[in-house]
């Protein structure tokens, strides 16, 4: 009798925990990343629906494979220097160990100097050698090459750590919005004089030099008012004895994450090149559309990894697991209204905003925000795999996950032209999440924290 009333009540249990947890200061903070990036991202597909009504599809293509050269090599090639961070420094109190936490800043900003030179000078050798490779035209190659200058302004990673640790997610939803606006100003003007490519190149290239300077200087801003000054003249050197297996760490999520973004960013550029440029430009459009979806993914991981750093470093291991389910049952939520959403109103949304040329693109949009709503549904999974130091679980389910995608996407795109791209993502989604569930519960087994009963953990 017993067992039977204690099965009943759990599922009730679960739920109201899983209720308590959508009115937690976590949730407050999801909300507000979520209002200013769906805020941001509304006020960009104005932009780009602005763009795309003025150039038409085929420019517009051109248009969308530069800025996703750009932002492919961006995410290839940048460090993520969030990630050892928030690893290593939500621990640490920031007034006993800040020579430390100091030294981990200028270690961020080092890695996003090192990664925004390579992404650049990645993403320019690659426009000049489409001229060769794929007889792209001169003109095309130095509006690319314009484009490209805006990576070297790229501290963003920094940026994130310091707005995540800090608990400053308004601030940071507030500094998206501020440069969507001045995106959707400009692209204004641009619209209404007719602008070309070089017009919209300059749109997008000043607003992401603004937004990158923004981000670092308002950070650096709330550095001082923690009493975290003279960044740069930290010392670096001991920085492996002081923050043990942070090289390593730094490889391994960099790693992992740029397999990841390979297969996200690449897509469009691969349509591009076995269809044509207007066939990129329709599935670039939907994957702007889905990107609000996916930043409900990034975000949650934003509010959650530190939490679980510090939690998993306490040895409080139950408060873990329950903080990764409830998430991720908000998550997977989220992502099945999303999908409804889409089959209903994403033909009506693409001609009220793109215009009639584009409303071809909204089967694509349906499959699509199907496939980021699998990934984003192993968000938290994957930030409690981080949090445990098991890395290497991640890189092999995104070396899986990827290794799917490009061996299918070809041959689908061949059969069902820019869907195929979509549906290879779709097959992405599911081994990723089914890696990382896997992952995690290997890992829960296997692994035990260290209990440290001195570290402060954010919690209810």
């Amino acid at each position: 009798m017993q067992t039977e009333q204690r099965g009943e009540t759990a599922p009730r249990h679960f739920i109201a925990r899983a209720l308590r947890t959508l009115r937690h200061r976590r949730m407050a903070a999801v909300f507000h990343l979520l209002t200013g990036t769906s805020a941001s991202v509304v006020l960009s597909l104005v932009s780009i629906a602005l763009a795309a009504r003025s150039l038409g599809p085929q420019d517009y293509g051109v248009l969308a494979l530069i800025l996703t050269l750009g932002q492919a090599c961006e995410r290839l090639l940048s460090f993520q220097s969030w990630q050892p961070i928030i690893r290593y420094g939500a621990p640490l109190d920031e007034i006993e160990r800040r020579d430390d936490l100091r030294s981990l800043y200028k270690y961020g900003l080092a890695l996003d100097c090192a990664g925004s030179s390579a992404a650049w000078a990645m993403a320019s050798l690659l426009a000049i050698l489409g001229h060769f490779v794929l007889n792209i035209s001169w003109p095309h190659v130095a509006l690319a090459l314009l484009f490209m200058v805006s990576l070297l302004f790229n501290f963003n990673g920094t940026a994130t750590a310091v707005f995540r640790l800090s608990d400053r997610f308004r601030v940071y939803a507030r500094l998206q919005i501020i440069t969507s606006l001045a995106r959707l100003l400009a692209s204004g003007l641009a619209f209404y004089a007719g602008a070309g490519l070089l017009g919209w190149i300059l749109v997008w290239l000043l607003t992401q030099i603004l937004g990158s300077m923004l981000n670092i200087l308002v950070s650096i801003a709330i550095l001082h008012r923690r009493g975290l000054r003279r960044i740069w003249s930290a010392r670096l050197r001991g920085i492996t004895a002081r923050f043990p297996d942070i090289w390593r760490f730094t490889w391994g999520a960099n790693v992992s994450l740029t397999i990841w973004s390979s297969a996200q960013q690449l897509d469009t550029l691969v349509v591009g090149w076995l269809v044509d440029p207007a066939a990129a430009g329709m599935y670039q459009l939907t994957k702007k559309v889905s990107r609000v979806v996916q930043q409900v993914g990034s975000q949650v991981e934003a509010v959650v990894y530190p939490d679980l750093s510090r939690m998993w470093a306490a040895g409080q291991r139950s408060k873990f697991i329950g903080l990764i389910l409830r998430m991720e049952l908000v998550l997977a939520s989220f992502g099945g209204l999303c999908c409804v959403g889409a089959f209903l109103l994403g033909h009506y949304a693409i001609s009220a905003t793109a215009g009639a040329k584009f409303v071809a693109a909204a089967p694509l949009l349906t499959v699509q925000i199907f496939a980021v709503s699998l990934t984003i549904s192993g968000a938290a999974s994957r930030a409690g795999l981080l949090s445990m130091g098991l890395q290497p679980a991640v890189l092999r389910t995104v070396l899986a996950s990827t290794l799917a995608f490009y061996l299918m996407v070809a041959p689908l795109i061949e059969l069902f032209g820019a869907m195929g791209a979509n549906i290879a993502q779709v097959m992405f989604g599911m081994i990723w999440l089914g890696g990382l569930s896997l992952a995690l519960r290997r890992g829960l087994k296997q692994a035990r924290p260290a209990p440290a009963p001195a570290l402060a953990v954010a919690d209810a």
